[in-house]
């Protein structure tokens, strides 16, 4: 039986390049610390074919103290009226990542590119709602992703100065991707 997507399923989301979280204190907003920084390796799994990252969707072992999170991302919902990233989201731990990606090998899917981040989480208050606003450390610079339902997203998006032109819908692969295609050479691992 397949799983129906619900909302509690979907990520809505927008990404920003900035080094600037106190633009959101100044806008009289309200970050509170959820998870103090700490880093992540996260490696992508795909088929020999490239089939998941060619249609925009991904499965991703992200590695955090020893812990593991398994996530697959559905491919992107095109929204010309949003500047939102919108699909499909499904997430579970695991205490032995290594084994999972073991597993997947097995199964077809291998190790395809590996990005690594220093990740800070913020919880941000909003018309009654919490969204989650993240800060990421990237060897290509530093983002700012808030996640949570569209109107309190593009709320806070506005009101901290942002404009939907600063929001980007590519993924840390794709960018990744786009500026190695840039310089000439095969897709390179984002590692620090």
């Amino acid at each position: 039986m397949q799983r129906a997507i619900t909302q509690s399923s979907l990520e809505i989301e927008v990404k920003l390049a900035c080094d600037d979280l106190d633009r959101f204190r100044r806008a009289g907003l309200d970050l509170k610390l959820t998870s103090p920084r700490h880093f992540e390796d996260n490696w992508l799994l795909d088929s020999a074919d490239g089939k998941l990252f060619n249609t925009g969707a991904a499965l991703r072992v992200r590695f955090v103290n020893g812990r593991g999170l398994i996530t697959y991302k559905g491919i992107v919902r095109e929204s010309a009226r949003s500047p939102l990233k919108v699909r499909e989201e499904i997430e579970c731990e695991t205490s032995d990542p290594d084994s999972l990606i073991t597993l997947f090998e097995r199964l077809g899917f291998h190790r395809s590119f590996r990005y690594q981040k220093y990740r800070t989480i913020y919880s941000l208050p909003l018309d009654g709602e919490e969204l989650e606003v993240v800060f990421d450390e990237t060897p290509m610079g530093n983002f700012i992703e808030i996640e949570g339902d569209e109107m309190r997203v593009l709320r806070a998006l506005e009101s901290a100065g942002f404009t939907t032109a600063d929001s980007i819908r590519e993924s840390y692969p794709e960018l990744q991707a786009a500026r190695c295609h840039e310089r000439g050479v095969p897709l390179e691992d984002l590692v620090f």
